[in-house]
C-alpha cells in the first residue's frame, strides 16, 4: 500500500496559501532543501489541483531551483480538475472524476509515495476522506494574518504521531504519520 504524503509550507497561524504572495515564509536555510530532497526521493507520483497546476506549469519547466525542478518536471503528475484543460506540462494526466476514489485506487497500486505539494483544495478533500498518510510540514516563524489555511474544513477528528522534528533556520520541519496507517 502506497502512502499519500502532504508537503506544505505553513505559517504559525496555519496559512498555507502561496507563500510568495503573502511574503510570510521566512528564515530557512539549506536544511529546508535537504528535507525537501528526502521527501521527494520517495515519491513517484504527484497530485495537483487546477490552481496549483496553472501556476506551476509555466514556472517549473524553466526553473533551476533544485532539487524540486528536476523532480516536478519529470515525475508523473495527476491533475484533478473538473474544468476541461489540455495539460502541456510533461508527464501530466488530467482526471475529471472523483479525486478521493482515484487516490484510493492509486494507493492500492504498487509504487512509491504519492505526493501532494500545494493544492490546498485537493489536500483538504483528501484529508476529509482520511487518505493522507503523512504530513510533512514546514512551519515558518510568522503569523500570516490572512489567507487560506490548510486545516480548515478537514472533517472529523484524525490523529497523527510525530515521526521527527528538525529545524531549518527559524522554521520547524515536522513529520507526522497517521496513527491508523
Amino acid at each position: 500500500m502506497r502512502n499519500v504524503v502532504l508537503y506544505e509550507l505553513v505559517s504559525l497561524d496555519g496559512v498555507a496559501e502561496e507563500p510568495g504572495e503573502g511574503n510570510w515564509f521566512i528564515d530557512s536555510d539549506q536544511r529546508l532543501m535537504d528535507n525537501l530532497a528526502e521527501v521527494i526521493a520517495r515519491q513517484d507520483t504527484v497530485l495537483l489541483g487546477r490552481r496549483t497546476y496553472e501556476k506551476w506549469a509555466p514556472h517549473w519547466p524553466a526553473s533551476t531551483m533544485q532539487p524540486f525542478a528536476d523532480f516536478i518536471n519529470t515525475t508523473p503528475k495527476i491533475l484533478f480538475s473538473s474544468t476541461a484543460l489540455h495539460p502541456t506540462w510533461s508527464a501530466t494526466t488530467q482526471v475529471t472524476g472523483n479525486a478521493a476514489a482515484n487516490v484510493a485506487d492509486l494507493k492500492r497500486r504498487a509504487g512509491g509515495d504519492i505526493g501532494i505539494h500545494g493544492s490546498l483544495t485537493l489536500a483538504q478533500a483528501l484529508l476529509r476522506e482520511h487518505l493522507v498518510d503523512e504530513l510533512r510540514l514546514v512551519v515558518s516563524p510568522s503569523l500570516a494574518g490572512g489567507g487560506r489555511r490548510l486545516f480548515d474544513d478537514t472533517g472529523d477528528l484524525q490523529r497523527f504521531s510525530l515521526v521527527s522534528a528538525d529545524r531549518s533556520g527559524g522554521c520547524l520541519l515536522l513529520h507526522y504519520r497517521r496513527r491508523d496507517a
